[in-house]
């Protein structure tokens, strides 16, 4: 039940009652000090008006020195309510004063001229305004004004109450006591709402009695697409439990929050609590991916194969996932919600493709890898550079490039052999693979006795470069044994170019990277340069 000072109606009168007695208090404290201010300032122009009236008599007064005559005057300027004390008097003899001259404040000075002689002043005359009459007399008209206006103010907001109340708040009552037997469960208490007047009230009557003849059209079409909902729910879940797909659902910390059996079977270790990331190797990496398909409204989904984390012993395995971002269709309609976490949802469909990874990997090692040295031969290395640019512009990373000439390479294999000049490449080979392990890394044998090696940085670090080449150059550096009891020296001439700072594509990067190794050489071998732009 509605508590009585819950109605709008009396809410209402209360607002129109107390904003009305409000601005009436303000206002008749204004108009308070204004009338005040008003009565104050026609006593005071009473009194010079006074003051002008008497000035010639005054005038005459001082003039024949009248002491009597002068009394008069100040005797009749008392009589006046408005007047405590009066003086006259002149600069020679003359000096009558009556009345109480205590209060100086708001004296009047009047001028008294000569009688015949103009612009000459014989004396003056003060008037000592009674200053408590006038205050009370203007308090009084004040106050008078003040209360007739709270009474204006007091009638008009009784008026409006009442009118309010009958045109808005009472008809309001009614429609809600009539819409309150209304049970939207039951079609049978949707009766009509009845209001006769053509008005706002009556047109909110009507839409409500339209919205009820619809309701129950609404509440038979729900019910049979609820049913129907829950048929087709039955059947994607049959589907989704019985698919030898693994699916799944990720959110936005990529923690799995929904996965079917074939999931389950697939990647067993997600039940741990482990984010989805690092069920395979190299989680930053497919982080930022995922990242990429919540953010850029053109990508909605993406396939790629990704080689899972195995525990030692444990065979490698391989999954083809088609990443999807899911899309609320009754959301699309509104703008993003940062609170919406449906938004953030990518759903994931995994195959178990570890048989064909692995014969594509054998079939593409023997292609792809120098027969010699089991690094990759020039044209899968160009393949590699071009993929590990897909990734680094995609993920807007790094890639570095070594390009490796050996030093003192052609003296051996002419002076001991082909034999022990393939033994050097097998070493080198084994060395690279040494230096840059760790990395996502390529290491190619580019042709004879010239290496490229390059990996994918988060950020370029010019020392950590600096560094990992003076690294490969003491590597290449230590003496190889050739045969029993024979040992050789060699170098590398090494030229350094970064993705995309120096070149954005793979034929640009390795002119570059060409330019630089052979500037290396001209320039005394066996050191690395870094590619300057600026060389011509």
């Amino acid at each position: 039940m509605i508590k009585i000072t819950g109605k709008i109606y009396i809410k209402v009168a209360l607002a129109i009652v107390i904003g009305a007695i409000g601005t009436s208090l303000v206002t008749s404290v204004f108009l308070y000090f204004n009338a005040v201010s008003s009565e104050q300032s026609k006593a005071q122009a009473l009194i010079e008006q006074v003051a002008a009236t008497i000035r010639s008599t005054a005038s005459i007064a001082l003039y024949v020195q009248d002491k009597e005559l002068a009394q008069e005057i100040v005797q009749g300027l008392v009589i006046n309510d408005l007047i405590a004390g009066a003086e006259l008097s002149d600069p020679l003899s003359l000096d009558v004063s009556y009345g109480d001259l205590s209060d100086d404040k708001g004296l009047v000075k009047t001028q008294i001229q000569h009688p015949f002689i103009p612009n000459q002043y014989i004396g003056q005359l003060l008037i000592h305004p009674n200053r408590h009459y006038i205050q009370s007399i203007a308090q009084q008209n004040a106050i008078n004004d003040a209360l007739l206006l709270l009474l204006y103010s007091a009638i008009a907001a009784l008026f409006v109450s009442v009118l309010i109340h009958k045109l808005l708040t009472q008809p309001i009552q009614n429609l809600t006591a009539s819409f309150l037997k209304i049970d939207p469960r039951n079609t049978e208490t949707m009766r009509t709402l009845i209001h006769k007047k053509n008005d706002e009230i009556g047109q909110l009557v009507q839409g409500i009695n339209d919205l009820m003849g619809e309701l129950k059209i609404t509440l038979e079409n729900e019910t049979d697409l609820r049913i129907k909902t829950q048929a087709l729910e039955s059947k994607f879940r049959l589907i989704f439990e019985q698919a030898s797909a693994g699916i799944c659902l990720i959110d936005a910390d990529n923690m799995i929050t929904a996965a079917n059996p074939a999931f389950n079977n697939i990647q067993p270790n997600w039940l741990n609590g482990i984010a989805f990331t690092y069920l395979f190797e190299n989680p930053d990496q497919l982080a930022s991916l995922l990242i990429r398909i919540r953010n850029e409204e053109s990508v909605n989904h993406l396939s790629i194969d990704l080689k899972c984390k195995s525990q030692l012993g444990e065979a490698k395995r391989w999954v083809h996932c088609l990443f999807s971002r899911v899309t609320n269709q009754r959301s699309q309609a509104r703008p993003p919600s940062p609170v919406d976490s449906e938004g953030s949802l990518i759903e994931v469909i995994m195959y178990d493709v570890t048989v064909r990874a692995e014969k594509e990997q054998k079939t593409r090692f023997q292609a792809d890898h120098d027969a010699l040295t089991h690094l990759k031969n020039r044209r899968a290395g160009e393949s590699e550079i071009e993929n590990l640019l897909q990734t680094v512009n995609l993920l807007d990373m790094g890639l570095v490039l070594f390009m490796i000439d050996l030093d003192k390479f052609k003296p051996v294999n002419d002076t001991h052999g082909h034999d022990a000049g393939d033994r050097v490449l097998i070493e080198v080979g084994k060395r690279l693979q040494t230096v840059f392990a760790g990395r996502d890394e390529l290491c190619s044998r580019w042709g004879g006795d010239e290496f490229v090696a390059a990996y994918v940085v988060n950020e370029v670090n010019i020392n950590e470069i600096q560094t990992l080449a003076q690294s490969t150059l003491d590597s290449l550096r230590h003496p190889i044994e050739i045969s029993d009891g024979i040992c050789c020296s060699i170098g590398g001439s090494i030229g350094v170019v970064i993705a995309p700072i120096h070149a954005n594509n793979t034929k640009d990067l390795l002119a570059c990277a060409d330019k630089t190794m052979y500037r290396v050489k001209e320039n005394g071998r066996d050191h690395f340069e870094i590619y300057d732009p600026s060389w011509k």
